[in-house]
């Protein structure tokens, strides 16, 4: 399972961003918590249909699980569209992390 965490910088212990879609990058994660990637976000200044550009991204890039501060109505939709579970969550994004983790399982 991999679990993509919206985020303004690759640091780990910053808050998980509000910006959904828009992120600068999205910190991926494993079950056990553990960092297993960082994804850049080409789309984030993109003027229209970034949430679908993203989540179609994300989905290419093998992800189960988004997180946002605020996914917004249309990135949640395009989620939806590509079978992405999708969590709205705030905090530190380490924690964020484990605790998705240990809610969602070995999918």
């Amino acid at each position: 399972m991999r679990i993509a965490i919206a985020a303004m910088t690759r640091d780990e212990n910053a808050k998980i961003s509000r910006r959904g879609a828009r992120a600068d990058c999205y910190l991926v994660y494993d079950e056990t918590g553990a960092l297993s990637d960082v994804i850049e976000n080409p789309f984030k200044d993109y003027d229209r249909a970034v949430g679908v550009r993203v989540a179609d991204y994300l989905a290419d890039k093998a992800v189960d699980i988004v997180a946002a501060a605020n996914l917004g109505t249309g990135f949640t939709k395009a989620l939806d569209a590509k079978g992405l579970r999708h969590v709205e969550s705030e905090g530190v994004i380490r924690e964020v992390a484990k605790e998705l983790g240990s809610r969602f399982g070995t999918a």
